[in-house]
């Protein structure tokens, strides 16, 4: 179906979770050493098939079947293995969208970060999630339509919780850290200026005398 006019002026954005989740394998019968899932989903765990036409998985080449296609959620595929490796997540839209598809890229995080002087949990999953906003410049109107019919309710918590890692609390804490960051950094780049023009002069007046002196020769 082709994309019907377009809405001059509207943006809506949607807001979707991706990444992966791995446990470590307690009982083996290959070399491989964990278990993983590859996701995308609403931040809420909630459906996005509303605007999703389908998403494919791209592996490591060494899986059979290294493209995973789904037209329906779950968005996953579980597998096992024992490497991290990059793992590509295309997005495509339905045809009256008009929309190119989106790749997302990710590295499949098996192993936990490194934590001195503790030991991570036998049982305990890594976490490698990410969070994101779809952005739809001016959609068509049947895609509008498919966009806004699907939203009800907040689809990004307020605060975080055990089983929800993104929020409109941890947000403001990013944001908050960032612009504590880029204030630091400011503060060392203007330092760093001041150090750099001080040497400048220092040279400047150096070579003044060096020249009086082979002058004076």
């Amino acid at each position: 179906m082709k994309a019907g006019k377009r809405m001059k002026g509207v943006v809506i954005s949607k807001p979707i979770m991706y990444g992966n989740i791995a446990t470590e394998l307690l009982a083996r019968n290959s070399d491989h050493t964990h278990k993983w899932t590859v996701f995308l989903r609403g931040p809420n765990g909630q459906d996005v098939s509303y605007f999703i036409h389908k998403v494919e998985f791209k592996l490591h080449e060494t899986f059979v079947n290294n493209n995973r296609v789904f037209k329906s959620p779950p968005y996953e595929v579980t597998e096992t293995g024992w490497g991290e490796f990059e793992i590509i997540t295309k997005i495509y839209f339905p045809p009256v969208s008009g929309e190119k598809p989106i790749s997302l890229y990710h590295m499949l995080k098996l192993y936990p970060p490194d934590a001195p002087g503790q030991s991570w949990p036998k049982n305990k999953p890594v976490n490698n999630f990410f969070y994101d906003e779809l952005i739809f410049s001016e959609p068509t109107e049947e895609f509008f339509a498919m966009l806004t019919k699907g939203a009800g309710g907040p689809e990004i918590p307020l605060k975080a919780t055990g089983s929800q890692t993104f929020s409109i609390e941890s947000e403001a804490a990013e944001c908050k850290r960032l612009e504590t960051a880029i204030g630091q950094v400011t503060v060392r780049h203007d330092e760093y200026r001041d150090r750099v023009r001080a040497a400048e002069a220092e040279a400047a007046a150096l070579r003044r005398d060096i020249a009086a002196l082979e002058a004076a020769s």
